[in-house]
């Protein structure tokens, strides 16, 4: 949908821009070119994107309300509720995952990569 999106909406607009180079150069029928950018725009273009920005939005709200962010988070190592209400860094639906590996800073071969361990600034 999106290609469409932006194939109507340049189309429409070299239509358009080429009506108005013809208004110094006067090409036949260059009334048809100004309507018909005017219509790709308006017909294809903007009601496409109102509606593509209408289910993103659906989306996003039905992600959040799967997530519950009312319910207090559960910690998965230890099954205790953590105090926290909401999402946290560790559970954002919009974050995205990682592979679980942490690098170590200033390491351009990045040979030193670890586990389950965070490195500290200044220790070793």
């Amino acid at each position: 949908m999106k290609t469409l999106i932006y194939i109507s909406g340049i189309i429409g607009g070299l239509l358009i821009v080429y009506w108005f180079s013809g208004i110094y150069q006067d090409p036949a029928n260059s009334i048809f070119y100004l309507f018909s950018g005017v219509a790709l725009i308006c017909l294809v273009c903007l009601p496409l994107y109102y509606i593509d920005a209408s289910r993103q939005k659906k989306k996003a709200e039905t992600i959040i309300k799967s997530y519950g962010t009312d319910k207090e988070a559960v910690d998965s190592k230890k099954g205790q509720k953590s105090p926290a209400k909401g999402w946290s860094m560790n559970n954002s639906p919009f974050r995205d995952r990682k592979s679980g590996l942490s690098w170590g800073g200033g390491n351009i071969h990045a040979a030193n990569a670890s586990r389950g361990k965070r490195r500290n600034f200044g220790k070793k």
